[in-house]
């Protein structure tokens, strides 16, 4: 635990290093999320490193942190309910996670379908409700002004962007 935390530290470091710098895009993986078995376990330690990563991220960054959005997010989401292991299966929607000083904060963005088995979709997985390509299309054209055709047909090809969801201050 303490060396995984210290590899935290040095990522933000370096991360908000480049940031306070010429560099304006960071991108980077953190482990420990495919939560198969014992989820009421293994969740805990990636939840806490990635807290501990905005933190991190937020402090080493000073002034900068007004103009940033760090976006959390994962290329599958997970099943709704437990399997035989006390773990969850790799399933279709998820959640994302949104932290920076550039962003309209303290709420919940997009529609939440809800955990009953009727709004389950094939009954088992969170139902997908957007393309979490268009919230990092949004943050794109507010922070650095790129055009809506240039996002949704060179950065994100076949993204339909919809309506501004005003994530950004």
């Amino acid at each position: 635990a303490g060396r995984r935390l210290a590899d935290i530290d040095r990522l933000a470091d370096f991360a908000a290093n480049r940031l306070r710098g010429e560099s304006r895009i960071a991108a980077f993986s953190l482990s420990g999320w495919d939560t198969h078995r014992r989820q009421d376990t293994t969740l805990a330690p990636s939840l806490s490193g990635l807290e501990r990563l905005i933190l991190q991220l937020r402090a080493g960054l000073g002034p900068v942190w007004g103009q940033t959005v760090v976006l959390c997010m994962t290329e599958f989401g997970r099943t709704a309910a437990e399997n035989g292991t006390q773990g969850t299966d790799h399933g279709t929607g998820g959640t994302m996670v949104m932290a920076g000083g550039a962003l309209r904060g303290g709420q919940v963005f997009g529609t939440w379908p809800g955990l009953d088995e009727a709004a389950l979709y094939d009954r088992r997985d969170l139902m997908p409700t957007s393309d979490v390509r268009g919230w990092a299309a949004w943050a794109m054209r507010g922070l650095f002004g790129l055009e809506r055709g240039v996002l949704e047909n060179a950065v994100f090809p076949g993204l339909q962007m919809g309506a501004d969801p005003r994530i950004l201050r």
